[in-house]
């Protein structure tokens, strides 16, 4: 009895392990994303700051090269930390995830925002030194140059925001649950069926059970499978092959797999 009862603790704390896992999965992508939004919004207020540049050169006349050149430093900070953060929360998810992923071109986009970070450096300190030689006329021919690096930033942050997104569909769970219909699809209940199995078609694990009734699957990874029954002595079921998708999830928040069941 004590064995049984330890065994059965062991299962629950397993269980557990998952959903908490792949939580944390979901949490740290999600933190990512928040990342690259803060990459974006840095790029919203360098470029006002560009705008106001042109404004004091243009109407003012009397350009604030200090505030200007801070500004641009401000995004190439938010860039630096917001791409380390991104790659920081990315091995988090990793380390969380029951189902393997690769981060290799999130890693690159980070890598082409960095870059981009010296062009933008590049360029403030040559509108710098034209102004600080009363030439801002000659800033003004490099500010198109800047748009187009904040404009690659955005276009990569946001590129990196669609490969998270994507990954949060790769290490998606679901909960799914069994039921035998007649061939009018009318639920029965009651048979001699010997239980209910899963197979992943992808990997050809064959998974079991996980509720008292044997017939619910917990934290399902996306993917495909195949959903049987073992026959009892006088009756079995049809099989159904299912590609698990937010779309297929009820109110409840479970996908419904009928089976048709037939009795001799």
């Amino acid at each position: 009895m004590k064995k049984t009862i330890l065994y059965v603790f062991a299962l629950t704390v397993f269980a557990l392990g998952q959903v908490f896992g792949q939580s944390t999965t979901e949490q740290n992508l999600n933190s990512g994303i928040q990342s690259a939004e803060k990459i974006k919004q840095g790029v919203v207020a360098a470029d006002k700051a560009v705008n106001q540049l042109v404004k004091e050169i243009s109407v003012i006349g009397n350009p604030n090269a200090v505030l200007f050149n801070d500004k641009m430093y401000e995004q190439v900070a938010s860039v630096q930390n917001n791409s380390d953060d991104v790659l920081y929360f990315m091995d988090l998810a990793k380390n969380a995830s029951a189902t393997p992923f690769s981060t290799q071109e999130i890693d690159v986009l980070t890598s082409d925002l960095v870059s981009l970070n010296d062009d933008l450096m590049y360029l403030t300190s040559q509108i710098i030194d034209v102004l600080d030689h009363n030439n801002p006329n000659a800033a003004l021919t490099y500010v198109p140059q800047v748009r187009n690096v904040l404009t690659a930033q955005n276009d990569k942050a946001a590129q990196v925001i669609v490969k998270i997104e994507l990954l949060k569909q790769v290490v998606k769970q679901y909960d799914v649950c069994i039921q035998t219909v007649d061939y009018l699809g009318n639920p029965v209940s009651g048979s001699d069926l010997h239980g209910f199995y899963a197979q992943n078609l992808a990997t050809g694990e064959y998974i079991y059970p996980t509720n008292q009734d044997g017939n619910c699957f917990d934290n399902l990874p996306a993917g495909t499978y195949l959903f049987d029954s073992y026959n009892g002595y006088w009756s079995g079921t049809s099989s159904e092959e299912v590609t698990l998708s937010d779309g297929l999830v009820n109110s409840n928040g479970v996908i419904i797999v009928n089976l048709v069941y037939w009795s001799e």
